[in-house]
């Protein structure tokens, strides 16, 4: 919606919101300068709200790719290290992280596992100036590893710099059974984005939508639980885009990106799309290509108040389980 920092502030002060993360520090200021990052900080607090912060992907083969010439993992430290100081300014302990995203596993110049090990140089680079300023970086569920890929990653990294920013909806697009995921994730995680999917066939296999929390498929009581059970306090932040994305998973070229892909993993994903098909069939569900006829901006609002009042009516419950 085009709204500055200040009025994101102001936005979910008034909507009821607890707090808000913002993309990375330079959002809130291109200077990064300290003192006006730690007055956006002072202003949080005054206001009641929790402030996190993300950071560009320290893949060097996605940053290369975006400046149009060869980035070393040294070339990264450099770069992200004015964001670094400028989460410290914040006083985020954490900032949110990410690989790549949808289309990185599939590219064909660099295989997806050589950049997932490129990418572990830089952060392995990174650690003792985040240790020093007493940051974790939460690498997302972002579309693009997997559960099993980035606690893999995770157990190569010190615990004492790195997490995860476990996203709910995210989880199926890489074909995560979602339950054991998050159970798999949850001690790790770190900061959130919370949101629902549904899924559908297509003639190559399924495409993936998000929707506000509590009207997808995903067994979000489930997920939060998990979620509360190891991270009592951990702030839930909610995330919402349009668009529909193509899994085709009848392809078996597609399929090959996932090498370690378990049945049992992937037969929760199709157990998920059949009981979406059974709701668009009864009417209790609607399918992805009505949904996206409705402008983005006259859902956006809506979807939102209704993930807040979703997340409000079932996280006191849980959490007093």
């Amino acid at each position: 919606r085009g709204l500055t920092p200040e009025e994101t502030q102001e936005f979910a002060s008034t909507h009821g919101m607890d707090g808000v993360q913002f993309l990375k520090p330079s959002v809130i200021d291109a200077g990064l300068d300290p003192e006006r990052l730690g007055g956006f900080r002072s202003r949080a607090e005054a206001m009641g709200l929790y402030l996190e912060v993300g950071l560009a992907s320290p893949n060097p083969v996605r940053r290369s790719r975006e400046r149009g010439q060869p980035m070393s993992a040294e070339e990264v430290v450099r770069a992200l290290s004015p964001d670094l100081e400028g989460i410290a300014a914040l006083g985020c302990r954490h900032a949110r992280v990410y690989v790549g995203d949808r289309h990185d596993r599939f590219r064909s110049d660099v295989p997806w596992p050589a950049q997932v090990e490129a990418t572990l140089e830089v952060l392995t680079l990174l650690t003792p100036r985040l240790l020093d300023l007493d940051l974790k970086l939460a690498i997302e569920t972002h579309a693009d590893l997997t559960a099993g890929e980035l606690l893999e990653l995770l157990e190569q990294l010190d615990s004492r710099a790195f997490g995860v920013t476990l996203d709910t909806g995210n989880l199926l697009m890489r074909l995560d059974d979602p339950v054991a995921a998050v159970a798999q994730l949850a001690p790790w995680v770190l900061s959130t984005h919370i949101k629902d999917a549904i899924l559908a066939f297509t003639p190559r296999g399924l495409c993936w939508q998000a929707r506000p929390v509590g009207s997808g498929i995903l067994p979000m009581p489930d997920l939060l639980a998990l979620l509360i059970q190891a991270r009592p306090g951990l702030p839930l932040t909610i995330e919402l885009h349009p668009r529909t994305y193509d899994l085709p998973i009848f392809e078996p070229k597609w399929l090959s990106y996932f090498p370690a892909l378990t049945s049992q993993s992937l037969a929760a994903v199709v157990r998920l799309a059949v009981l979406c098909e059974g709701r668009y069939a009864e009417g209790t569900l609607l399918r992805p290509e009505s949904v996206e006829t409705i402008p983005w901006a006259n859902r956006d609002h809506d979807w939102l108040a209704s993930s807040l009042g979703y997340l409000r009516s079932v996280v006191p419950t849980l959490a007093n389980l």
